[in-house]
């Protein structure tokens, strides 16, 4: 599915989205406005302004508010990438070099820092605690998230509900912000709000759970980035851990020696193998199924219309996309 195909009811506003998110990202500094012209021209698919919009429809409309949510929600997912590529040692994101790759990292974490200032900046505009509080709780669970990432780096005896706090803390909360923001931006009801921050969560969950997948059975090319990254960053995703749940122990143990030594491309295909053999992306699949039926069970509570009907496509993505 192409990811334009959801976009039909809200055109308008994504079309109006680029100059507002171009236009606070400005800076006077000729080198942060180089790094930031080449972060923005490296645009992604916009899920989480997406979001925004699509969840303020659900509700009536888009205001003005709902354009300065999707600016706010977008400066926050772009800094905590910059910094992410710097923590991981990433050389490429969505198939272009990353910033710490083409500058260094001192640069990356001050452009990090330069976008959650204007991150920051942004939210005095909206002068309502509700919308602090909501961004306010998204970067503190994402940077949780973050260092739990860390705190389990190489840590093959991580159990699920490790796993599934990270991804909930790491992906989910900004996915759960930009759904709630955008019920804020028009209805302000807490339920209104509540109900799409709980879809954003569920949303989340399934896409990250997805994304886990892709580096098992995922294209280089398509991906824009080599599949099997997680196993060479020593990333513990899912299907890995279900996979060591299952396997017997002599099995295990042989893995584990293999991911611990230090792995090479011949180390990475039998990482892959074991994974598949022992039911990791069957059981992984079937998990962010599940977290898709969570998310449009909620949407099954508002009436037919074409904005539902995107929001249905976009969960039918999460879970079914190639990169």
């Amino acid at each position: 599915m192409d990811i334009t195909q959801l976009l039909t009811p809200v055109q308008t506003e994504m079309r109006e989205f680029e100059p507002a998110f171009e236009q606070v990202l400005h800076s006077d500094i000729s080198l942060a406005e180089q790094v930031i012209r080449y972060v923005a021209g490296r645009k992604g698919k916009r899920l989480r302004p997406l979001l925004v919009f699509l969840s303020a429809r659900l509700h009536g409309g888009t205001t003005p508010k709902t354009l300065q949510a999707s600016v706010i929600v977008e400066l926050l997912h772009t800094a905590t990438l910059i910094h992410d590529d710097v923590v991981d040692e990433s050389t490429l994101r969505r198939g272009s070099p990353t910033v710490n790759h083409l500058w260094n990292n001192k640069i990356s974490v001050l452009i990090g820092d330069f976008l959650f200032s204007r991150t920051l900046t942004a939210l005095v505009g909206f002068k309502d605690h509700e919308a602090l509080a909501i961004i306010s709780d998204a970067a503190n669970r994402i940077t949780e998230g973050e260092l739990i990432q860390i705190e389990h780096d190489h840590d093959y005896e991580m159990g699920e509900d490790i796993y599934f706090d990270l991804v909930s803390k790491k992906t989910a909360a900004l996915f759960s912000a930009s759904c709630s923001l955008g019920a804020w931006s028009v209805a302000g009801e807490h339920d209104a709000r509540q109900k799409m921050e709980l879809f954003g969560e569920n949303l989340g969950i399934a896409f990250q759970i997805k994304d886990d997948l892709l580096d098992y059975v995922g294209e280089t090319a398509k991906l824009g980035k080599p599949t099997g990254n997680d196993i060479r960053e020593n990333k513990v995703t899912l299907p890995l851990i279900h996979a060591l749940a299952r396997a017997e122990n002599s099995r295990r143990k042989t893995i584990l020696d293999l991911l611990e030594s230090g792995v090479d491309e011949a180390s990475i295909q039998k990482v892959v193998s074991f994974v598949n053999e022992h039911g990791g992306v069957d059981y992984s699949t079937r998990i962010a199924k599940e977290y898709s039926d969570k998310a449009c069970a909620i949407l099954q509570t508002y009436p037919e219309s074409e904005t539902k009907t995107s929001l249905k496509k976009l969960v039918e993505f999460a879970i079914n996309r190639e990169l």
